[in-house]
């Protein structure tokens, strides 16, 4: 169970260390779209604002696949056979 939990975790956040600029800039349109059709929730981002929120989530979405890739490789490496 430890492999499989290993293996995906690994493949998760080789997943994210590859394609954090593209799902954080399909996660900031999101969020542009969402302000613009509830100006009362919060206003619609600057541009200057828009390109550093899509800096920061990639750097989040970098840094969590950098931990799911260590945490996975840990778990395969430690993973034993249970009889």
């Amino acid at each position: 169970m430890n492999r499989l939990v290993g293996l995906v975790e690994l493949l998760i956040g080789v997943v994210l260390l590859v394609g954090a600029s593209s799902l954080s800039l399909r996660y900031n349109a999101w969020t542009t779209r969402f302000r613009e059709r509830h100006p009362n929730i919060n206003p619609p981002p600057t541009p200057e604002a828009r390109a550093r929120n899509t800096r920061r989530v990639r750097r989040m979405l970098r840094l969590l696949g950098v931990w799911l890739f260590l945490i996975g490789a840990l778990l395969l490496a430690t993973a034993h056979k249970v009889r």
